[in-house]
């Protein structure tokens, strides 16, 4: 938000379906964020919902590849373009996945990435930020480093002395070397997690698909996910709820979460009030996350799919 020179009196759209970060990106520099409706089989926003709510007043998106599935890039790029508005892609969770046969984030103006400890590919915190114009790279590589004209890298590694200049105020965001090298350890080996975690998924998906009742998340048209998450929407003929469910899957020793959150519903966003958003109400009330992750066996899914089964 900062290096698309948002502020106070600018609207930025952004999914109410997100983890909280979403919009607080756009509260730090004092826009607002407007919270657009998602598809309810990707928990994406789509070019309908965000055009639902844009306004004379919009000057960005934040595009969400929710849980790792990709939303229609092509689309929400060819549509913000002709509206005028920047979009960033928030691909926390995608690192992995693909979008018309190309990477998540490919030929994003900016697209920001997680590198937390749930995600597929980790270096225990931080994160990234990926560009196409070299001058933005710059910018940001000054931001997150106190603003300063030249890296402090390279002020050290100078023979001579380097009189450096701070440009602007700005951040202390630097990763750490230790970090960086376990993240390109972790990046050499994502092709086989992402393999590894679609075979967990569809696994999932083929023991769930006899459960009426419970719809498990899959590759939208357009792309693959690397299920970072692995969410089952329930239905109404379901006999059980989703809390009662998650609570029957913990007493039984499964570390089952609930759905994604949607920042609408939360304390720091009480003073918002946004349109009618019924799908990001209903698969934020009626979902839950199973266990996918590199540990996870057959036998586990076995165990936990006949539970669901149970409470059906």
């Amino acid at each position: 938000m900062v290096v698309n020179d948002l502020g106070p009196g600018d609207e930025v759209i952004v999914p109410s379906l997100s983890f909280i970060a979403t919009a607080n990106a756009v509260r730090y520099v004092g826009a607002t964020p407007i919270f657009a409706d998602v598809d309810l089989a990707t928990g994406n926003l789509t070019v309908e919902t965000v055009d639902a709510v844009r306004t004379p007043r919009t000057r960005a998106i934040i595009a969400v590849h929710q849980g790792g599935v990709p939303f229609d890039t092509v689309g929400l790029r060819k549509a913000a373009e002709g509206w005028g508005v920047a979009l960033v892609e928030d691909a926390a969770c995608a690192a992995g996945s693909t979008a018309y046969g190309q990477p998540a984030g490919t030929g994003a103006a900016i697209a920001a990435w997680s590198f937390h400890p749930r995600k597929v590919l980790t270096t225990g915190e931080g994160g990234m930020v990926t560009v196409d114009d070299p001058t933005l790279a710059a910018r940001l590589r000054r931001l997150r480093e106190h603003g300063m004209n030249v890296s402090a890298a390279d002020r050290h590694a100078s023979a001579q002395p380097v009189l450096e200049a701070y440009l602007e105020t700005a951040y202390n965001y630097r990763m750490t070397d230790i970090q960086a090298a376990v993240g390109l350890v972790q990046l050499g080996r994502l092709a086989g997690l992402v393999t590894q975690r679609r075979e967990l998924a569809a696994n999932y998906q083929r023991l769930l698909s006899g459960i009426d009742g419970l719809v498990p998340v899959k590759d939208p048209a357009h792309g693959q996910t690397n299920y970072q998450s692995f969410w089952v929407l329930i239905n109404p003929e379901y006999r059980t709820g989703r809390d009662d469910v998650l609570a029957e899957l913990a007493k039984r020793g499964v570390s089952a979460r609930r759905g994604i959150m949607a920042s609408h519903l939360e304390p720091a966003y009480a003073d918002v009030t946004p349109g009618p958003l019924p799908v990001t109400d209903r698969i934020t009330r009626d979902s839950l996350i199973l266990p996918l992750h590199h540990k996870v066996t057959e036998d586990d899914q076995r165990y936990i799919v006949n539970i669901l089964r149970e409470l059906a």
